[in-house]
């Protein structure tokens, strides 16, 4: 009897700590911010950029995507509520054109070499060198830590397209999120564009601007050449020789189907036509980055039907600069027309969007979209052009640019109009996680990124050397 009462309390005992260590196993999916719990934003000026400005408005955020959004919409009973009265809410934004989260790149050992197609008068010198093979892919060289990005959300960018620089086949992009989760959570699309630099090799071919065009024609042509190789081959293999496989060819297959973009970095005019010239050559798909002269021939980019990822690293005035008649006119009357590209663009119908294009500070990302509204773009066109326009040129249109039902919570929380100086990003939130924005150290203008009279607009948020700030 007393031995039937023992075990009766053993299985009672062992029943409870299985369900105990079931419940515990179920608890990290049910405490995650990102897992279920639901975060309310209430009461803030909600601008949703495609549909109309919600006053007082809610959003509601699960799994990190936006649930709902509106004026009159019930909390979920689970929701975590902030209260938002006095903010403004606005999609996160885009910087269309970086190379944020990449560590220096290696020489890959046995890579494909450039010029190792057998076409018809190749004359593409074999290489292996960095900036000169398109199978380089971003993806291998993200490295993320927690702060990684912090001075890009602290300026409201929660999102950018990123990819390898230097040499000419500079490689493949990713369009990211900037977390600090780890790099494959990140990345929304990959590869999205084959990168190409005009800046040539110092000391090695291609080492002029010549030489970078005849490169980049000679090894399109050696593309094809071997995309016919192989289709021969896969045709009718049998007493055939197998071609070769090449590693940098079967990167390019891609783009000489239509299939990913090419991206061209560009800024003079003459740069500009031939990068157009040649992807009508070869049926390219492309884009335009950077494009600084772009204000000079915006009817003739619009009848091309060209898309520009242009530049906010406006021209500046050199440091140090001894005697300032010594500077030419061209030079000055492109420094003084460069901010007004994104009101020529805009007004021309050309497609474009905002790049940070090497800015030092990312506070200069917003502090510089003020100077081109204040050279006469909308502010409707800027904030279309830090948000849906450069979702719509990913293709990523359904899942951000906007606040909508379903896309992703990418948020920006300012004190107000995000184009007013005095404002200041207060939180973001990336894939629905909420980052607070730390307050600036010591006195106005004492840190970079503080207020002040500068026209600086947070934390982090200095403007790089040489910014003007916009008409008080």
């Amino acid at each position: 009897m007393r031995q039937n009462k023992l075990q009766s309390v053993l299985c009672a005992g062992l029943a409870i700590l299985l369900f105990s260590m079931s419940a515990v196993a179920r608890l990290p999916i049910a405490v995650r911010a990102d897992g279920g719990e639901s975060v309310a934003l209430r009461g803030a000026t909600v601008v949703t950029v495609t549909g109309a400005t919600i006053q007082k408005g809610t959003v509601i955020i699960r799994n990190g995507l936006i649930e709902s959004v509106g004026e009159d919409i019930a909390i979920p009973a689970d929701a975590r509520v902030i209260e938002a009265a006095g903010l403004t809410i606005y999609p996160g934004f885009f910087d269309s054109y970086t190379s944020l989260g990449i560590q220096a790149p290696a020489a890959a050992p046995g890579a494909g070499a450039i010029g190792g197609g057998r076409g018809q008068g190749a004359q593409t010198p074999p290489t292996t060198g960095s900036g000169l093979q398109p199978e380089v892919s971003v993806v291998d060289q993200l490295q993320v830590a927690p702060t990684t990005f912090e001075s890009q959300r602290a300026a409201g960018i929660t999102t950018a397209l990123t990819g390898p620089r230097g040499g000419v086949f500079q490689g493949r992009s990713a369009v990211i999120n900037l977390g600090d989760d780890s790099v494959d959570k990140l990345i929304i699309k990959t590869p999205f564009s084959l990168n190409v630099g005009f800046g040539g090799a110092r000391g090695t071919y291609p080492g002029s601007l010549m030489g970078v065009f005849s490169f980049l024609r000679q090894s399109l042509l050696d593309a094809r050449h071997y995309q016919e190789e192989w289709r021969r081959y896969r045709v009718s293999p049998r007493g055939a020789t197998r071609p070769e496989l090449n590693k940098s060819m079967e990167a390019l297959q891609p783009v000489i189907d239509g299939e990913m973009p090419v991206i061209f970095n560009v800024s003079t005019v003459r740069e500009m036509k031939r990068a157009i010239a040649l992807a009508e050559e070869f049926n390219l798909k492309y884009i335009l980055n950077g494009g600084l002269q772009s204000y000079q021939i915006a009817d003739y980019l619009k009848s091309k039907n060209a898309t520009v990822l242009l530049s906010l690293s406006f021209p500046q005035k050199p440091a140090g600069l001894e005697d300032p008649e010594s500077e030419s006119l061209r030079t000055l009357r492109e420094r003084a027309e460069a901010p007004t590209a994104a009101a020529a663009l805009s007004k021309a119908g050309v497609n474009f969007a905002f790049t940070s294009g090497g800015l030092t500070r990312p506070g200069d990302f917003i502090v510089n979209t003020q100077r081109a509204i204040q050279a006469g773009l909308s502010k409707e066109e800027a904030l279309k052009a830090l948000t849906i326009y450069p979702a719509r040129i990913f293709g990523l249109q359904e899942q951000l640019g906007s606040i909508e039902k379903g896309k992703i919570a990418n948020l920006v929380l300012t004190t107000g109009d995000v184009f007013d100086r005095n404002t200041i990003v207060r939180h973001v939130f990336v894939d629905g996680r909420k980052f607070d924005i730390k307050a600036p150290e010591g006195p106005a203008g004492g840190r970079p990124g503080a207020g002040g009279p500068s026209g600086v607009r947070g934390p982090n948020g200095a403007r790089g050397r040489g910014v003007t700030p916009p008409p008080q």
